[in-house]
C-alpha cells in the first residue's frame, strides 16, 4: 500500500541551520553575496581537482531563491563565506519527486562536522520543499539526489554515512586535440551532417527526450540537461544530422565553459550531449556527429574535447569513444537518499 510524502518525510522534517559551535554562522544568501560566494565555491574546486566547475551563470541563479530553491552561506568570524548549501527541487515529470543538493566548505573549515551538518540541513529542507511543492498527499517516489566525484572519498563517506546509496557511475574522458588533426567520417545512407540550426532547436530538443528515454534517469533528468546545455553552446562546435527526407536524425550540443578553462589553465571544448535516433542506428551518425564536432573543435584551436558518459550506457558507448581516441580522467557518482 502506497503511502503519502507527508508520511515519508515526517522523519526528516524539522530543518535547522548546522550549530554555530562548528564555526560558521548561517544565513541566507542574498545579492550582495555574489563575488564572496562565487569566489568560495571556486576556492574548493580548484582545492579538490574538481571534474566540473561552477559558472557564473549558476552563482547568479543561486542568488536568486525562493519558491523550490533555498541557499543558505556560513560566515566565519570575519564575516566572509566559508561555506554554501543548495537544497532545489526539480521540475515535476509525473514520475519521482526530487530534491538535488551540493555544497563547498573551504578546506580550512572542514575536519569539524561542517559537511555532516550541512547534510543534516538539506534532507530536511529538502523534506520541507518537497511538501511545499507536491503537497502532503503526493505519493509518488521521492528522492534527495547529489553527484560527487569519485576521488572525493571523504565526501563520500559523509553522503553514504547518511544513509544515501550510490545510484550510478559517470566517467569523464578526454581527447588531445593538440596532436594530429583530426579526421571526420561522413554517415551512411544519405544521411548529411550539417551546422547547427537554431530554427530547428524545438525538433531537436524533441528527439534528444526520445534519444534519451531509454537512458538511466527520469524524464525530469533529460529535460534538464538540454536545458542546462542548451544555455552554453557553441555553435560553431555544435552539429544536426539531417534524414534523405529533411528530417532532425541526430545532433551533438558541444559548450563551451570559461570557468572550466580558468580551473585548469586549458582551453576545451565539452560535448554535452549526443543524441541518434533510435530508428537511424547503424548509419554512423553518432560517430560521423562525434567526429565533426571533434574536427571543429581543433579548427577553434581548443587544446582538447571531452565529455562524459554513463558507465552502464546500453549502448557500449565508453568503448565506442575509447576508439575515437578518447580516454578517462575521472569518474563522478550519483548519490540518492529515497523514501
Amino acid at each position: 500500500m502506497s503511502t503519502t510524502l507527508a508520511e515519508r518525510t515526517a522523519p526528516l522534517i524539522g530543518a535547522t541551520y548546522p550549530p554555530a559551535n562548528l564555526g560558521l554562522e548561517w544565513s541566507e544568501i542574498e545579492p550582495r553575496d555574489g563575488y564572496d560566494a562565487a569566489r568560495q565555491v571556486h576556492k574548493c574546486e580548484f582545492f579538490d581537482s574538481t571534474l566540473f566547475s561552477t559558472s557564473a551563470d549558476r552563482i547568479a541563479d543561486l542568488l536568486v531563491t525562493g519558491e523550490g530553491k533555498d541557499v543558505i552561506v556560513g560566515r566565519d568570524d570575519q564575516g566572509k563565506i566559508q561555506a554554501v548549501a543548495v537544497v532545489e527541487v526539480l521540475p515535476a515529470d509525473g514520475e519521482v519527486a526530487r530534491v538535488e543538493i551540493s555544497s563547498e566548505v573551504h578546506p580550512d573549515f572542514r575536519g569539524r562536522g561542517i559537511g555532516e551538518a550541512i547534510l543534516e540541513w538539506q534532507k530536511a529542507r529538502g523534506a520541507q520543499l518537497l511538501l511545499e511543492a507536491y503537497g502532503p498527499d503526493c505519493e509518488l517516489p521521492a528522492q534527495i539526489a547529489t553527484n560527487v566525484d569519485g576521488h572525493l572519498l571523504q565526501r563520500v563517506a559523509v553522503l553514504e554515512g547518511a544513509g544515501f546509496e550510490k545510484q550510478r557511475q559517470f566517467q569523464v574522458m578526454y581527447r588531445d586535440l593538440e596532436g594530429e588533426e583530426p579526421t571526420v567520417d561522413e554517415p551512411r545512407g544519405g544521411y548529411t551532417v550539417v551546422p547547427w540550426i537554431a530554427e530547428l532547436e524545438a525538433q531537436i530538443k524533441a528527439l534528444h527526450l526520445r534519444a534519451f528515454s531509454d537512458h538511466w534517469g527520469s524524464t525530469a533528468d533529460a529535460a534538464k540537461w538540454w536545458e542546462d546545455a542548451i544555455a552554453s553552446i557553441e555553435k560553431r562546435w555544435s552539429f544536426v544530422a539531417i534524414s534523405p527526407t529533411g528530417e532532425v536524425s541526430g545532433y551533438i550540443l558541444v559548450v563551451r565553459h570559461p570557468a572550466r578553462w580558468l580551473h585548469t589553465g586549458m582551453s576545451e571544448a565539452y560535448a554535452e550531449l549526443l543524441g541518434v535516433d533510435p530508428n537511424t542506428r547503424g548509419s554512423g551518425l553518432a560517430r560521423a556527429l562525434i567526429t565533426k564536432a571533434t574536427k571543429a573543435s581543433y579548427d577553434s584551436g581548443m587544446q582538447r574535447m571531452g565529455l562524459d558518459v554513463d558507465t552502464d550506457n546500453p549502448h557500449g558507448a565508453h568503448s565506442f569513444y575509447e576508439r575515437l581516441g578518447f580516454k578517462a580522467v575521472g569518474n563522478y557518482f550519483v548519490y540518492s537518499l529515497d523514501f
